[in-house]
């Protein structure tokens, strides 16, 4: 059974970008002083959801707020 000839691009698009999305979150969670192994290691699961849950994640605010206001 032949592929489709258009399919093994398409893969070797999605594995450049998972491991360029890879790469840059265990960069940046490295230098925010976050768990960049585990952060890096999830990077390559999936395109985009990783990087918008990475974002989401670290990007909070970490400002405590005051009990009672």
């Amino acid at each position: 059974m032949n592929a489709n000839p258009v399919s093994w691009p398409l893969y070797l698009l999605f594995a450049v970008l998972a491991f360029t999305q890879a790469l840059w979150i265990f960069y940046d969670a490295r230098k925010r002083g976050e768990n960049h192994w585990l952060w890096g290691l999830l990077g390559l699961l999936n395109v985009p959801s990783s990087l918008i849950v990475y974002l989401l994640v670290t990007r909070r605010d970490k400002k405590k707020k005051k009990p009672g206001i």
